[in-house]
């Protein structure tokens, strides 16, 4: 499946849950709580940053630091990407489904998975709190083509039905 297509159905079934969310609320409780529930039902990303170095060939894997709220005291669950469709890694990371992942343009993703298979590249949890993450990338991470981060890449991250977008900026 194409990545924009995935940031599509992402987006469309954000919009869709969070309509649906919001109605059923209103449905059953005061103007008030129902914002309010809207309001806490996901969380919100305000911010990425990105340390560490980009290209191929940098001496190390760049750190992603996401800031907003509502995160919650622990990472989704997620599973060992140490076996995957591209070969097998070590210290690959995990993948969470839809629960967390990363997409570089039309570079690459990390993180996801599905019934189908998951991403060659896996996530590394470093520290998870309500209002800050921060993310590594597994060693499958500049192991082929342009799996790697450059200055200027468009992005997106989705935390738990959250998605932010902007572009790489930052790395040394």
């Amino acid at each position: 499946m194409k990545l924009s297509y995935k940031i599509g159905l992402a987006t469309s079934g954000l919009m869709l849950a969070t309509g649906v969310a919001t109605t059923a609320a209103a449905a059953q409780a005061s103007p008030h709580q129902a914002v309010a529930a809207a309001a806490t039902s996901r969380p919100s990303i305000s911010s990425v940053s990105f340390s560490g170095y980009y290209g191929y060939g940098s001496p190390t894997i760049p750190t992603l630091t996401i800031s907003g709220s509502g995160f919650g005291s622990a990472a989704p669950a997620g599973a060992s990407d140490n076996t995957t469709g591209c070969g097998t890694y070590t210290a690959n990371g995990e993948v969470f489904g839809s629960n967390l992942y990363f997409i570089d343009d039309n570079y690459f993703e990390a993180g996801y998975s599905a019934s189908t298979g998951a991403d060659c590249i896996g996530l590394t949890v470093e520290s998870w709190s309500p209002t800050q993450v921060v993310l590594q990338f597994g060693n499958a991470y500049e192991t082929y083509a342009h799996w790697y981060l450059d200055n200027g890449d468009g992005y997106a991250i989705s935390i738990n039905g959250s998605i932010f977008g902007g572009t790489v900026s930052g790395l040394l």
